[in-house]
């Protein structure tokens, strides 16, 4: 039945009709007596959909306008929270190539089994890539030059030379001898300018005597304008584990390739550490660090500030 109407008024509060369970089903998707589909007829439906319309239309254009406001107002190039704002901070971080997530920070590997360090080689191997390749870039390395000591130009950038890193950018990088080469490089952060550590008479009590080597081995200022890094042994066992150190090209990073500003094509400078002669069989706990006036240092071995930690064993 449709809807009752007494003298021409519409009686909604009627019993409905009964039907069996599967005409139930049907008048429930079209009602044909009150054309009715799923409860509604077509009119109802037609203003439903044109409410929903206006209002999907409305958020998508307030949405558009939020977005082209915050477009508006967002460098692509340049963050808009830099150094002590943001929430990097301006005290960077460091890190270390080869590093293999399934096993955090332990490089452990037979020399006599090849195997168990290809994978740290091909760690090396693709981490260097860009460095060796400049087509793997986004712009092809089109603008990088050999600096040597002086900055690059705006929308310049100063190459990194692998080579520079003897055999510690070669194939192999020394694993299969029982040498193994880490690579070191410093966080980068955007328009971080590091304080040098460049005069002779006011040089860190505990600075290592690797740098104290190469410092006191320079001939011109420049030289010494560098952001030092080094490694050691965490603790006196590990130390005497070590084992010397050799850094490829030196240890330190030149002052031409601060500040980092977001250019395309730029790539961090290196520094290769290499385990001359490392004790067997044994983990050694490594802890590399770097040295500028404003790096803050910490030895606690939970925050790890200005350094970064790893671990080796070779069997």
């Amino acid at each position: 039945m449709g809807v009752e109407q007494t003298n021409g008024v519409v009686n909604y509060c009627r019993r409905p009709p009964q039907r069996p369970f599967l005409q139930k089903i049907q008048y429930a998707i079209w009602d044909p007596e009150e054309r009715k589909f799923l409860g509604r007829t077509p009119k109802r439906w037609g203003v439903i959909g044109l409410i929903y319309l206006v209002m999907y239309i409305c958020i998508v254009i307030f949405f558009s306008i939020c977005m082209c406001g915050l477009l508006a107002s967002v460098d692509e190039h340049v963050p808009y929270f830099t150094l002590a704002e943001s929430i990097i901070g301006n005290n960077p971080g460091m890190g270390h190539r080869p590093i293999v997530f399934e096993e955090g920070a332990l490089i452990w590997y037979k020399m006599d089994n090849e195997t168990s360090y290809q994978k740290y080689i091909e760690n090396l191997d693709g981490f260097l890539a860009p460095y060796k390749n400049k087509s793997l870039l986004i712009n092809k390395g089109v603008n990088q030059i050999d600096c040597k000591e002086n900055r690059p130009k705006a929308g310049e950038v100063c190459l990194f030379d692998t080579s520079l890193l003897g055999p510690c950018g070669e194939s192999g990088y020394g694993y299969e001898e029982g040498k193994p080469c880490l690579i070191i490089k410093l966080n980068k952060i955007y328009d971080w300018q590091p304080v040098f550590y460049d005069d002779p008479g006011d040089l860190p009590p505990d600075m290592p005597p690797d740098i104290l080597k190469y410092f006191n081995s320079t001939t011109s200022p420049q030289e010494r304008r560098q952001v030092w890094l080094s490694c050691k042994g965490e603790r006196p066992a590990d130390t005497e584990a070590l084992g010397p150190l050799k850094y490829w090209p030196h240890p330190g990073l030149p002052e031409v390739y601060f500040p980092y500003n977001n250019t395309p094509g730029y790539l961090s400078p290196l520094v290769a550490v290499q385990l001359m002669n490392p004790i067997h069989s044994q983990i050694i706990n490594i802890r590399c660090r770097a040295w500028a006036r404003n790096i803050v240092f910490t030895e606690s071995l939970k925050e790890r500030l200005g350094s970064t930690h790893l671990e080796i064993m070779i069997d």
